[in-house]
């Protein structure tokens, strides 16, 4: 007979913890009322730890490392094996951590879970999104398909992403690199030339006297200066681990002049593309419609989202719903307008999303063209401020000396 774990509260208000032998959950949660107790959870003893190994099977899966298992798993599934023996084998013949991610998987699944709700309990890992759609695709028993869409549009994302790592990372690159500069002169560079300074007293011109009054602070404070630094360093961390925080960073980047339009196409790629896939793939307009805040993290966006959501849940046309907000741009309202009223959404939803891909990376291209240049004069500018009031100093002393 199966064995569940349950928690429940009694009448003195305590919380306790148990377990107990029964044919079903219905009949655990009939006896803790009986006894007078009121149920808060009751599960099968190998799920309730499925919870707490969820996290352990998480650790070390990277996103690429998501898409490659997914990929190996249509393909598998697409042979004629059964969704076990694929995560048996994919968990023998693959590295540790989808090795542990696979196992996790089949433990749910051997549990009583069917695939998608066994890939719920790893949010972190993958999104509602791919998920509704791995529970349609079981239940039409197209979960090959399913999972080649999934991966086609990860890979897509991946790429996508990639891109915009790229014209983040060089400028990050060049900062970075001006700061261990200014860092080394200030605390090894500066102090050599100090004596010499120091005997000019208030002849030193304001740059030279601002250089040498920064280098003997950082000497002096270096301790509060590297104490500080990580702490900024911990409270950036903090704050961009919270997706309302994040949201809100994401909500005033949006609206730089420059970066607002590769953000909102970026945006309208995620919103439409998604939507696409997802009514592609058999999952109703109005799940799909819950499911797409989740893909922004802009609040105004999300509660756009909400709206549309429950008008169309209400029966309203989508077309006509969508067009009294300002989730998207007006051409690609048109192009879904079109799809919705001809019944092809899911074809032309993906016709609009490769146009502002495209768009985007056009957006991106000429981004990168003005970042890079922009954050090489700055950094040339700063340093070669620093170098001048200390070369002004010294052709100073050179003139007194005459």
């Amino acid at each position: 007979m199966p064995q569940f774990r349950y928690r429940a509260v009694t009448k003195a208000g305590e919380i306790v913890l148990g377990e107990i032998d029964a044919p079903s959950r219905e009949e655990v949660i009939r006896r803790i009322e009986y006894v007078g107790q009121l149920p808060i959870e009751a599960e099968l003893a190998s799920k309730a730890l499925l919870d707490r190994l969820s996290a352990i099977g998480d650790n070390g899966l990277s996103a690429r490392d998501l898409t490659v298992f997914l990929r190996q798993l249509g393909l598998l599934i697409g042979a004629g094996l059964t969704l076990e023996a694929t995560l048996q084998t994919l968990g023998e013949n693959s590295h540790k951590a989808t090795a542990r991610f696979a196992e996790t998987l089949r433990s749910a699944i051997s549990a009583g879970d069917s695939f998608a709700e066994a890939l719920q309990r790893h949010p972190t890992i993958i999104g509602p999104a791919y998920v509704a759609m791995i529970r349609v695709g079981e239940a039409s028993g197209k979960l090959d398909g399913v999972l080649e869409a999934i991966v086609e549009d990860r890979a897509r994302n991946e790429l996508l992403l990639e891109r915009i790592n790229s014209a983040v990372r060089y400028p990050l690159f060049l900062i970075g690199s001006a700061v261990v500069i200014l860092f080394f002169f200030l605390i090894y560079v500066v102090p050599q030339f100090e004596p010499v300074f120091k005997d000019l007293g208030g002849k030193l011109n304001g740059g030279a006297a601002f250089v040498l009054a920064a280098s003997t602070w950082l000497r002096t404070n270096l301790d509060l200066f590297l104490g500080g630094s990580l702490a900024v360093v911990l409270g950036i961390w903090f704050v961009l681990k919270s997706r309302e925080r994040r949201a809100q960073i994401v909500g005033v980047i949006a609206q730089i002049p420059g970066i607002a339009t590769p953000m909102n196409d970026r945006r309208t790629v995620r919103i439409v593309r998604m939507l696409g896939l997802l009514v592609t793939n058999g999952v109703p307009l109005p799940d799909a419609l819950k499911i797409l805040r989740d893909i922004v993290v802009e609040p105004r966006y999300v509660a756009a989202i909400d709206n549309l959501h429950e008008q169309v849940r209400k029966g309203r046309r989508f077309s006509e719903a969508l067009a009294d907000s300002d989730i998207l741009p007006p051409l690609a309202l048109r192009m879904l307008r079109v799809g919705d009223e001809t019944g092809d959404l899911a074809a032309v939803a993906s016709h609009a999303a490769h146009f502002y891909e495209h768009k985007l990376g056009i957006g991106l291209d000429r981004l990168m063209g003005a970042i890079g240049p922009m954050t090489i004069i700055f950094v040339s500018v700063v340093v070669g401020a620093l170098i001048m009031s200390i070369m002004t100093a010294l052709l100073s002393i050179t003139d007194l000396a005459s």
